[in-house]
């Protein structure tokens, strides 16, 4: 066979198949290109490091953000806690001095044992029932006889529980409640005492006593009795510890 013979029938093989691949329409041509395109790039993508294919995974994206803002939000709501029941012991504090000016208006300013009565009283509802040496602080503070006094408090309506558990809550409102401070005053032609109570708050969830310092809570507790200053344990927590004041004013009625 010569070479043109050879030449004459490649040129025929090479018509005959551009013929075929016009008769096959456009669409399946791009379909196919693309398909091998995806394959190959497919096989590229699978040889990737792992490194590469796992920043670039989504799955488990809500647990992690989960794991990173959920301890945010536990410690927000555990301020907002702490500060709702340090807003509540102000309130307390408030009605205490309350007490303790209501008191006064009736006894006079000079009866310091029953101001300080009142406003312990009154800070007892913040105070734990759990106190071994109750009737000892009870009995440093004035108190003469505390199992009478504490029967006779919980023959009121409301005071609901054991004696001993409320004799241990007077005691610790005691200890946490300072003696008033008593005023009195004029507005005109009218007479008025100011009371203004020391209490010493316990942090539940935050040390906000952290904020406060210790200077506060060490002068409180000198006012103390000396017999029961060792009795008085949250000296040894400043950061659990603050002082909160509460203020009332009421009409003087005593000459």
């Amino acid at each position: 066979m010569t070479r043109k013979t050879e030449d004459a029938r490649d040129i025929s093989q090479f018509r005959r198949g551009i013929g075929i691949v016009s008769q096959v329409p456009r669409d399946t041509i791009r379909n196919q290109a693309v398909s091998v395109m995806s394959l190959s790039v497919s096989r590229r993508r699978s040889s990737v490091p792992g490194l590469r294919s796992l920043i670039r995974d989504t799955e488990g994206q809500a647990l992690l953000e989960t794991v990173i803002v959920f301890p945010v939000l536990f410690i927000f709501v555990l301020v907002i806690m702490e500060l709702s029941m340090l807003y509540n012991a102000k309130q307390l504090a408030n009605y205490s001095a309350f007490c303790a000016a209501r008191t006064a208006a009736v006894y006079g300013v000079g009866d310091a044992s029953r101001t300080h009565f009142a406003a312990a009283l009154a800070m007892s509802a913040l105070s734990t029932a759990n106190n071994d040496d109750a009737e000892e602080i009870l009995q440093a503070f004035g108190v003469t006889d505390p199992h009478t006094t504490v029967g006779m408090i919980c023959n009121i309506p409301g005071f609901q529980g054991a004696n001993a558990e409320w004799m241990a809550r007077l005691a610790n409102g005691y200890l946490r409640t300072g003696a008033p401070v008593l005023t009195v005053g004029t507005f005109g032609a009218r007479r008025n005492v100011t009371a203004t109570v020391t209490y010493v708050y316990r942090c539940n969830f935050w040390p906000f006593g952290i904020f406060w310092g210790s200077s506060g809570l060490a002068a409180y507790v000198n006012t103390l009795p000396s017999a029961i200053r060792d009795l008085a344990t949250f000296v040894s927590s400043p950061r659990w510890n603050i002082i909160i004041h509460g203020r009332a004013v009421t009409d003087y009625w005593v000459d």
